[in-house]
């Protein structure tokens, strides 16, 4: 095997599984439309790039209002990491944590959201 077939090999295995202190972690993986329906997942990222930010909503579902958005790159934390609520269209939403305790629904799929390493990397 050539060295940089190893190191693309390894990349992709490091991106997937990662040791802690807590054991190994698989990070969460989009089905094939792009939904994460498995979010037990510690911290997530933000990857809308939309100028005006990722909706959060006060349920899950677009008919909900909107209670603030999120910015590219911005993390953010599920308030149940093995839970998603899903819309009148079957779309997963996972409810994350905003200011005050209060909390907020962001659509659960690969085009908004992101699985995030910095929760395991700084434990």
């Amino acid at each position: 095997m050539s060295k940089m077939l190893r190191n693309i090999f390894a990349i992709a295995i490091s991106s997937a599984i990662t040791t802690t202190s807590f054991g190994v972690h698989a990070q969460p993986q989009p089905d094939n439309r792009g939904n994460f329906r498995n979010v037990n997942w510690q911290s997530w990222r933000v990857v809308d790039r939309d100028p005006n930010g990722l909706n959060c909503r006060q349920g899950p579902g677009t008919n909900y209002n909107i209670l603030r958005r999120f910015r590219f790159l911005t993390q953010i934390a599920p308030v149940s990491s093995r839970e998603v609520k899903l819309d009148k269209d079957r779309d997963p939403w996972v409810e994350v944590i905003v200011d005050n305790n209060q909390s907020c629904f962001v659509r659960s799929h690969s085009a908004f959201i992101l699985p995030s390493w910095d929760f395991y990397q700084q434990n």
